[in-house]
């Protein structure tokens, strides 16, 4: 007779079993429920519930390509700190960034940085932006630090001028065919051209084309946004785009398919040192950037293809965005507030300027420079906070002390806003700010101007951009009347240089444009007419 009893040890092993499970899920739950909610330096700053047990809160604001609204609404209801994840804070001081972005102290980047970095042949390749690793950064930044100084960059005006011959040659063609057209679009063709023509010493074809050339624009736009929504969660693209395994599966069953961006760049840099073999004697004559970085490389052997690759893809990516974007601004609002019109071009008007505009007479009109300065202001071209982490002994902003660890950011559109340095109008565009401010403020406010971020992180093309936008927008002014139509039509221009006035007009005043956060803030909606002004004009 079997006395044996297997029930017993059926519900010793379902005991077993549930320990099994419960002990892995109660410290899931401490881990990123209890222990987040409840830590001590985090547990009193203030955001939405969900934000401080969870970072899908955070991808989902930005998902919504309104992340930058978001941040501005957090931070007028809950103060200077925003929990925005269980680890994450944004910072909304200004006081913050010469702590946070400190050119000595030199925080250290978080994982969100490491999604922007390529993938070639299996590996990360680590660009000047994306790299968390501090002597990396330096090693590939220093050799070409100075071709981006503004002396430098003056030796650049002759090819930015070619670009803007063809920009207005084209806007005259508008004026014959009767054309509507989105601005903000056309700039952006114009920015790339030039930071094509800066770059490699021909542009690719946006302007002449009038089209987006094999989609690179759209392409650029397609990354960043990737880079925005991922970087929420660095993890999933650790998994699923830097995974070195799928990478080599994934190669069995199909060929990984290269950018435009990228191939325009290999294409270019093959074809300049074919060009450099045969001719020796143009090292050291040639403008652009490519022949400079190629120069330096000639002079250290020891810096590899991959960043002249790097340097050139920095440029184009970065550099074309965030110009389009704030020049695309200033047209905008001056066309949006006709006392901002009046005040710059009453300014151009008298300053007696040649055609083309230099450098060096349009950076020092105040109006003019009041006007870029706001639309930076008002619309920074980066819309989610740069972060950093606190380091191992911990940091204290604005008397709120945060463990090692903690990832801080700001983000421009919010400290751009802060009314104790811009004052109560913060959050209207009024370029007179810059100018009425006493020396004080006006330090104050360009300190807390954030647009190309700070420290020894801030943005290496933002003297690219500053050119482009100090001798385009004047050039555009004087070489055109500008009109604006509300609810009566306001002539705003009293002198062109162009032998054919022509006339900018909104063809619908009362809408809004669109901006979308992908990283970059694009702008969309800025539909302008131009015509040429009749007698009765």
């Amino acid at each position: 007779m079997n006395n044996l009893q297997p029930h017993h040890g059926k519900g010793i092993g379902s005991q077993q079993l549930v320990l099994t499970l419960l002990i892995p899920c109660v410290y899931l739950v401490y881990h990123h429920v209890l222990f987040p909610l409840f830590r001590r330096d985090l547990r009193t700053i203030p955001g939405p519930f969900l934000a401080k047990i969870t970072d899908l809160y955070r991808l989902f604001i930005v998902r919504t390509g309104s992340a930058h609204e978001y941040h501005i609404r957090l931070h007028e209801r809950h103060g200077p700190f925003v929990r925005l994840g269980p680890n994450n804070v944004s910072v909304g001081s200004p006081a913050a960034i010469p702590v946070l972005y400190n050119a000595r102290t030199r925080f250290p980047k978080s994982d969100f940085y490491p999604v922007m970095g390529n993938v070639a042949r299996g590996k990360v390749v680590p660009t000047i932006f994306s790299t968390l690793d501090e002597s990396v950064h330096e090693s590939m930044k220093r050799p070409i630090a100075q071709v981006y100084a503004m002396t430098s960059l003056q030796t650049y005006e002759p090819l930015v001028e070619s670009t803007e011959t063809l920009f207005f040659r084209k806007l005259e063609k508008l004026v014959e065919e009767e054309r509507s057209f989105d601005l903000g679009t056309w700039l952006h063709w114009f920015a790339t051209d030039v930071i094509m023509e800066i770059t490699f010493g021909k542009r690719v074809g946006f302007l002449e084309r009038e089209e987006d050339v094999d989609g690179i624009l759209a392409t650029i736009e397609k990354r960043f946004w990737y880079v925005a929504v991922t970087g929420q969660l660095p993890w999933l693209d650790k998994l699923f785009h830097k995974n070195s395994l799928i990478t080599f599966l994934s190669g069995l069953w199909w060929k990984q398919k290269i950018s435009p961006v990228l191939r325009f760049t290999l294409d270019q840099i093959e074809e300049r040192k074919r060009a450099r073999q045969g001719n020796p004697e143009k090292k050291g004559q040639e403008r652009d950037f490519l022949s400079r970085f190629l120069d330096i490389q000639d002079g250290r052997p020891d810096i590899p293809d991959f960043w002249i690759i790097s340097w050139c893809q920095q440029n184009v990516q970065a550099g074309s965005e965030s110009t389009a974007i704030t020049l695309t601004s200033v047209i905008y609002h001056l066309l949006k507030t006709p006392d901002s019109m009046q005040m710059l071009l009453a300014e151009l008007n008298n300053a007696n300027l040649p055609s083309p505009i230099p450098w060096d007479m349009a950076h020092k009109l105040p109006c003019l420079d009041s006007c870029i300065k706001e639309a930076l202001r008002m619309t920074p071209a980066i819309g989610i906070p740069l972060e950093r982490v606190a380091p191992p002994e911990g940091i204290e902003l604005s008397g709120k002390y945060f463990e090692p660890g903690t990832v801080l950011g700001v983000n421009a559109w919010v400290v751009h806003r802060d009314q104790q340095v811009f004052g109560v109008d913060a959050a209207s565009w009024r370029p007179e700010r810059w100018i009425e401010a006493g020396p004080d403020a006006r330090k104050a406010m360009e300190r807390a101007l954030f647009a190309f971020g700070g420290g020894s992180r801030v943005c290496l093309g933002k003297n690219i951009s500053y050119l482009e936008m100090y001798k385009v927008i004047p050039e555009l002014l004087t070489r055109f009347k500008v009109c604006y139509f509300r609810f009566n039509r306001f002539d705003l221009s009293v002198h062109t240089y162009d032998p054919t006035p022509i006339q900018f007009e909104l063809t619908n005043p009362r809408r809004e444009w669109s901006v979308k956060n992908g990283f970059f803030t694009y702008t969309k909606g800025v539909e302008v007419k131009i015509q040429k002004r009749t007698s009765s004009d």
